[in-house]
C-alpha cells in the first residue's frame, strides 16, 4: 500500500472533497447504538469509564457481572464516551475482548457505533470517531447543565461526514491500526520487562532476604517532594509538560500520554529529572490500582521539561539505594498495602503524605544491591527506548489521522 498526496476534487457545499468521496450524515454512514441482544439477568463482561484510557484504543479491563441495563456491544464495535468531561478526554475504544457470537455491556454513558452494510467498516468507524472532526460535533452536540452535559444522540445523528470508498476505508484502518498495534506491542514489551524486574527483585530481597540485614525505614533513605499545584489556565501549548496522575499506569509503571503541555510556575525541586520516581496521590479507579503506585519518568523530543503535577510524589533516593532499587521496593504487594493504609477517601481516594516515609523494608548488603541495579538499569533502559518509540508513533498516527480522514493524503 502506498500514499499519495495528489488527488482530484470536486466542490461541494461544504468545501471542496475528493470527487470519489461522498458527503452523508452520521446516522447515513454508520450505525449508532446498534441493537444486541443481551437478556437482562445474564452474566457478561462489564466495561466502565474508568476501563477507558484517554486516546488508547484498547480495553484496558473489565469485570463480569449480571446484565441490568446500559450499553450492549460485540466485537468490532466501538464506543465513545457521551458526557463531559470523558468525551472531550478522549475516552474512546475498540472492543476486541469478546469471543466472536459474544455480546458485552457497558456503562449507560457510552454511544456504540459501528460499520453500516455497504456503506462503512468497523476499523475506520473507530478511526473516525477519533477525527478532531467528529469529536468536536460530538461535543457540539451536548446539552445540560454545566459539568452535567451529555450528547444527544439525535442531535449528533444529523451531523455530516466525509465518507470514502469502501476499500480506502479500509486501507485506511490498516495503516492507523498498524501504527496502534505496535504501539501496543510496544506497551506490552514493557510490561513484561516490568514483570521480569519485580520477579528478580522478589527473589533477591524478599523471598532470600539475608537475616544479618537491617531493617529501616525509607526517610532515612528517600526526599520526597510534592508536585506542583496547577491552574487550568496554565495547560496550554508549551514545550515544558506536567507529568500528571493520568501518567501512572494501573499497578505502576509511567506513560506519557497523560503529559500535559503547561506554561505556569513551578518550585526548582519539582523540575523531574530523566529517571525519576514519581508515586500517585490520588486515585479514581474502583479497585484502588494507581494509588501508591510509581512510575519511572521518560523524557521525550517533545518536552524540553517535565514538572511532576500535584496529583504526584517525586522520590528520590539519598544515600545508599539505587533508583531501581527503590522503584521495585515501591511497587512490591507490601508497599502497596502499606499505602492504602495511608489512603483515605471514598470516590477519590488520597495517599497520606507519610506513607512513603514510614514504609519500613530490609536494607541489603551492597554486593547484592549492585548485582540486581546492573540488570534492572537495561531492563528500564529498554522501557525507555520503547516508550520513546511509542511517542513517536504515536505522533505519527495523530498527524496521518486528519489527512486520511480530509483525503489530503490518499491510499492506493
Amino acid at each position: 500500500m502506498m500514499l499519495k498526496q495528489k488527488t482530484k476534487f470536486k466542490q461541494t457545499e461544504i468545501g471542496r472533497i475528493p470527487e470519489d468521496w461522498e458527503i452523508k450524515t452520521l446516522s447515513g454512514a454508520i450505525e449508532i447504538n446498534p441493537k444486541r441482544e443481551l437478556k437482562k439477568g445474564m452474566k457478561a463482561k462489564y466495561v466502565s469509564m474508568q476501563d477507558l484510557k484517554e486516546f488508547n484504543k484498547k480495553i484496558q479491563d473489565y469485570i463480569y457481572r449480571s446484565f441490568n441495563g446500559g450499553s450492549k456491544f460485540q466485537n468490532g464495535d466501538t464506543i465513545m464516551a457521551r458526557i463531559t468531561p470523558c468525551l472531550e478526554n478522549g475516552k474512546t475504544a475498540f472492543i476486541d475482548i469478546l469471543e466472536d457470537s459474544e455480546i458485552g455491556s457497558g456503562s449507560t454513558e457510552f454511544i456504540v457505533l459501528s460499520g453500516k452494510k455497504g456503506h462503512s467498516v468497523d476499523g475506520f468507524v473507530y478511526y473516525l470517531s477519533t477525527s478532531g472532526k467528529m469529536r468536536s460535533d460530538a461535543i457540539a452536540s451536548m446539552t445540560g447543565t454545566s459539568g452535567r452535559q451529555r450528547v444527544q444522540t439525535d442531535l449528533l445523528e444529523i451531523k455530516e461526514v466525509l465518507l470514502p470508498p469502501i476499500s480506502e476505508q479500509m486501507d485506511i484502518a490498516k495503516i492507523l491500526s498498524d501504527l496502534d498495534a505496535k504501539i501496543e506491542l510496544n506497551n506490552k514489551i514493557n510490561k513484561v520487562l516490568e514483570e521480569i524486574g519485580q520477579a528478580l527483585f522478589n527473589n533477591l530481597f524478599i523471598d532470600n532476604a539475608s537475616k544479618n540485614w537491617k531493617i529501616a525505614r525509607l526517610r532515612e533513605y528517600v526526599d520526597v517532594i510534592k508536585g506542583c499545584s496547577y491552574k487550568s489556565e496554565d495547560l496550554q501549548d508549551s514545550d515544558t509538560a506536567l507529568v500528571t496522575l493520568k501518567s501512572v499506569n494501573r499497578g505502576g509503571g509511567l506513560n506519557q500520554e497523560g503529559y500535559k503541555e503547561y506554561v505556569g510556575e513551578f518550585k526548582k525541586e519539582q523540575l523531574l529529572q530523566d529517571g525519576d520516581i514519581v508515586v500517585a496521590q490520588t486515585d479514581l479507579t474502583q479497585k484502588a490500582e494507581v494509588v501508591g503506585r510509581p512510575g519511572i519518568v521518560n523524557f521525550i523530543d517533545r518536552y524540553k521539561k517535565l514538572i511532576a503535577s500535584l496529583d504526584l510524589q517525586i522520590i528520590r533516593p539519598k544515600k545508599e539505594l539505587t533508583r531501581s532499587f527503590v522503584y521495585y521496593l515501591i511497587k512490591t504487594d507490601d508497599f502497596h498495602n502499606h499505602a492504602l493504609s495511608y489512603t483515605n477517601g471514598t470516590t477519590v481516594l488520597h495517599l497520606n503524605k507519610d506513607a512513603v516515609p514510614e514504609f519500613e523494608f530490609i536494607v541489603p548488603d551492597r554486593d547484592t544491591l549492585n548485582k540486581f541495579d546492573l540488570i534492572a538499569k537495561n531492563m528500564l533502559l529498554r522501557i525507555n527506548i520503547n516508550n520513546k518509540e511509542i511517542d513517536k508513533l504515536s505522533k505519527i498516527r495523530d498527524s496521518l489521522l486528519p489527512k486520511l480522514m480530509s483525503g489530503e493524503i490518499r491510499t492506493i
